[in-house]
């Protein structure tokens, strides 16, 4: 897989020889030349690795490091301080607010790769350990402890940058019956067929777990009633079309979905957006399953 490296450096000719150095390593680079913006252009590109000047138009690399490490998602993203202005004060700093390395700007070209290939490396050791934590072992899709943390940031960003977010959850309909006629495999052949589904139709952005046995969470970022709606709609689209075989049988599959709106539902924390979209959920259930159901709307 291709690694993403963000660089905010505000010098042409520095960034210049950094593309220039890493032109043959096959790295996807954006740029930030002078900050501003910084943690919606991280939030976009989700980079593997952050290049920072210390010195900057209208910030620093250490105001810049410390609004990476107050985001929980971006910990542990690597941090190479790359400065005409690395001095030991610096470096002791930098490494009290989470720097990983420095190295200045008139380096050797192949110490600076060295030292992105290393941390890159390191990340995708960490990264790989993550996600057999993270993961449900059946369906390949986020576990529930995960999809917590990202409901926590995310209802935190929505709330700052007063932006919707909207949460999912969605049930299999007759699920027990599946597993009590047809089998326990059978049962859990059609969870992943499901997953596969959710995880084909839904933006990078988005956060797919297994919430429960038969429930799968969605969380869309950034997204109103009328977004979740189309994005559900899709889904469903798909579902209905899908029959898994069962011996000599065909066996259809529906679902019911709530969801919850952190704008129109107005709840006050993460575990309210989550009640909000489980009674969405019930009242779909209580009118015929197989459909879509919203809190606070007919």
């Amino acid at each position: 897989m291709t690694s993403k490296i963000l660089v905010v450096e505000d010098t042409q000719k520095d960034f210049d020889f950094l593309i220039k150095t890493l032109e043959n390593e096959k790295f996807i680079i954006a740029r930030s030349p002078d900050g501003k913006n910084f943690l919606e252009l991280m939030e976009k590109e989700n980079p593997d690795l952050i290049i920072l000047d210390l010195i900057l138009p209208e910030t620093d690399g250490f105001e810049l490091c410390k609004i990476i490490r107050s985001e929980e998602r971006f910990l542990n993203t690597p941090i190479l301080f790359f400065s005409s202005s690395i001095n030991m004060d610096n470096k002791l700093l930098g490494l009290q607010l989470g720097a990983s390395d420095f190295l200045a700007k008139n380096c050797d070209r192949r110490e600076l790769i060295i030292k992105i290939k290393n941390l890159l490396n390191a990340k995708r050791r960490y990264d790989d350990a993550l996600r057999l934590s993270v993961v449900d072992s059946l369906t390949h899709v986020y576990n529930r402890r995960y999809f917590q943390h990202r409901l926590r940031d995310e209802f935190e960003r929505g709330r700052r940058y007063d932006r919707d977010l909207c949460c999912l959850i969605i049930d299999v309909d007759k699920f027990k019956e599946v597993n009590d006629t047809l089998g326990h495999p059978m049962g859990d052949k059609v969870l992943k067929s499901i997953a596969d589904i959710l995880r084909s139709n839904i933006r990078a952005a988005d956060v797919l777990c297994r919430y429960g046995g038969d429930e799968f969470g969605l969380l869309l970022p950034e997204t109103n009633f009328q977004g979740a709606y189309v994005a559900a709609e899709r889904v469903w689209s798909k579902v209905e079309k899908t029959n898994l075989i069962a011996g000599e049988n065909l066996i259809s599959i529906s679902l019911s979905c709530g969801i919850s709106s952190l704008v129109e539902g107005g709840a006050m924390g993460m575990d309210e957006l989550i009640t909000q979209a489980d009674v969405a959920l019930y009242k779909a259930k209580r009118a015929g399953r197989n459909q879509i159901s919203f809190y606070g709307r007919k």
